[in-house]
């Protein structure tokens, strides 16, 4: 069963990307979606930081290259 937390960003994903079938895991990269590019990264961390209320750190963002760097990001 996937966390809770992996099913939140997923549904970010999937929004961001227009891929309602969209499945994610930690090792979800930039590589396995030719949507995900830098304004998806930041729709998808804009999005991230309202739905989990933070504001995620600037380093973060500008290295964001899966979904793995991401959940280690938000709080638990």
């Amino acid at each position: 069963m996937k966390s809770s937390k992996l099913q939140r960003v997923q549904v970010i994903f999937r929004e961001v990307l227009d891929d309602e079938r969209l499945t994610i895991t930690g090792d979800f990269s930039q590589n396995d979606s030719s949507d995900w590019d830098s304004v998806a990264t930041v729709q998808i961390v804009l999005a991230t930081e309202r739905e989990f209320g933070v504001r995620l750190p600037t380093e973060l963002v500008a290295q964001l290259k899966d979904v793995g760097q991401l959940l280690s990001a938000l709080p638990d």
